[in-house]
């Protein structure tokens, strides 16, 4: 069914008259990718510093009413965090995050599509409200789509119930649009704490997506640079790129060709893992 939907979303883009410009990478089928068990997910990362920002600014966060900060319950355990997967398969995670770029969505899921590259998208709450179709047609295609929070805010040092309830106003915009959303989330910035493991597990989300490859095309480097920076990945990286520069879109061909000549091949979080979702391209 992910084959037929994939090859519909292709032919959607081929009626409308938009091809994607300069990319070009070989279709060979990647070989198949070895599913390894939950028990060789990696250790629980530190929190890293707030110095460092890993995306645009955020948008204002949730407001909580006095005396409804309320801590975890007792029987919640805190979700796993994994920066990368296990380093024993030559393998490699894309994803992106945000979405607020609908168009720019679209060609990248274009791109994708027509190479038989899997990835992992993480928009936020507000984009799926901005863009709905465009997230439905991610869907679609067969990508896997983890929660972002609603209003890309830092969740550091947010107490349980605030960010539950941002995690939970992002799933409701899951809800709304009939979209499938995967048992995995993403905290902006990379800013996290106990209550954010708390909350992404009451959330039905134990698992805490980081990465060990940061291209930073949010900062509007060029594309070779984004190309250089994903590449610089080894066996198991996940590679944080975002979908609101074209110039993310643009190296994609580099990054796919270079990957591949290495041997690798193009897994989605929950492949890494080794936990169940959906997988665009066997």
């Amino acid at each position: 069914m992910a084959g037929l939907a994939a090859i519909a979303l292709v032919a959607v883009f081929l009626a409308s008259g938009w091809l994607p410009s300069a990319l070009s990478v070989s279709t060979a089928t990647a070989p198949p990718v070895p599913h390894p068990s939950p028990t060789q997910l990696v250790a629980a990362a530190p929190s890293p510093s707030a110095a460092t920002p890993t995306g645009p600014p955020p948008s204002p966060g949730p407001s909580l009413a006095p005396g409804t900060c309320a801590p975890a319950p007792a029987d919640v355990q805190p979700a796993a965090v994994v920066s990368h997967g296990p380093r024993t398969q030559k393998w490699v995670a894309l994803t992106f995050d945000d979405g607020y770029n609908a168009a720019n969505v679209l060609r990248i899921v274009h791109f994708l599509t027509v190479n038989r590259v899997n990835a992992t998208f993480f928009p936020t709450g507000q984009a799926i409200e901005m863009a709905p179709k465009t997230w439905l047609s991610v869907a679609q295609a067969g990508f896997p789509i983890g929660n972002h929070t609603y209003h890309h805010i830092s969740l550091k040092g947010l107490c349980f119930a605030a960010q539950l309830a941002e995690l939970e106003r992002a799933k409701r915009q899951f809800q709304d649009q009939l979209l499938p959303l995967q048992n995995i989330m993403r905290p902006p910035y990379e800013d996290f704490d106990t209550n954010t493991r708390l909350a992404a597990a009451a959330a039905g989300e134990p698992y805490v997506i980081l990465w060990d490859r940061d291209t930073f095309d949010w900062t509007g480097v060029s594309k070779q640079t984004i190309a250089n920076r994903a590449l610089a990945g080894r066996p198991g990286s996940i590679v944080l790129m975002h979908t609101t520069t074209t110039n993310t879109t643009a190296a994609l061909g580099n990054i796919i060709t270079q990957y591949r000549k290495r041997g690798y091949v193009f897994v989605t979080i929950q492949q890494m893992l080794g936990i169940p979702g959906p997988v665009p391209f066997d």
